[in-house]
């Protein structure tokens, strides 16, 4: 498990790791590390931590130009088609084929559902971070017993997953208009649309930077990466890839 100052950072991206075992995504998943979790970085012992989350596979299926799909509307087409679609948001997805895009409203209901849900299932009605691009996700919470993070993590994947073709797709829709297939690609050139790295920027740039932000951890790497890794923009254009990314400065959720 990654930590954030001595805590466990608990996001988006361990449930989209259940889902890829599933057979959700229809991909391989590179790069797990020894706690199960796609591309996770973990500095504790350091006193120097920053959660690093990644994406649920670093290559999602790619076409002959390492495209998701030709255009928006062809990969909702993608999504559809496949057979784990929930029930429950099979009628988003039927919608979102109507209309071209899935709907802000839309978007916001899932997310609605998912609270009441966390909260039928007992828990205080979750907090959520909001970015720039309208992709939200999850806060990292104090951890409780053992027993309570079971029960949590159970909750958290019926609540969730059951609308996880939403959120994949929502995210290529806000982050990826180009429907890259590679997750790094996706980021930066989000991040470039976004201004807050320069045009020359590249994808060896931001994987370099990863390195150095496991390696070197969170406060040594910081001003090393050519960009504000807390910026909310930054943040927002992970999010739309399925990566959660944590530093110290983040607000943490008490539920217990």
């Amino acid at each position: 498990m990654a930590w954030l100052n001595g805590r466990p950072r608990i996001a988006a991206t361990v449930m989209l790791t259940m889902a890829l075992a599933l057979g959700l995504a229809g991909c391989a998943v590179p790069g797990i590390s020894g706690d199960g979790k796609p591309g996770t970085s973990n500095a504790a012992g350091t006193g120097d931590t920053s959660a690093q989350q990644g994406p649920a596979s670093t290559l999602y299926e790619a076409d002959e130009n390492g495209r998701l799909a030709s255009s928006l509307p062809a990969y909702i087409d993608e999504v559809l088609n496949d057979p784990y679609v929930d029930d429950y948001e099979r009628p988003i997805l039927e919608q979102a084929k109507k209309e071209g895009r899935v709907s802000t409203a839309a978007y916001e209901k899932v997310w609605s559902d998912y609270k009441t849900c966390m909260i039928d299932r007992g828990f205080k009605e979750p907090k959520l971070e909001r970015f720039p691009n309208g992709m939200m996700d999850i806060m990292s919470h104090m951890p409780g017993t053992d027993a309570q993070e079971e029960a949590w993590k159970d909750a958290y994947a019926d609540c969730y997953l059951r609308f996880d073709h939403v959120q994949r797709l929502y995210g290529q829709q806000q982050g990826n208009p180009n429907l890259y297939a590679n997750v790094e690609e996706a980021v930066v050139d989000c991040m470039k649309r976004e201004g807050v790295v320069p045009a020359s920027y590249t994808v060896k740039d931001f994987n370099d930077g990863q390195t150095l932000l496991q390696t070197e951890g969170f406060t040594d790497a910081k001003d090393k990466l050519g960009y504000d890794f807390n910026d909310s923009r930054v943040r927002g254009c992970k999010a739309a890839q399925g990566w959660s990314s944590s530093s110290t400065d983040d607000p943490v959720e008490y539920i217990w």
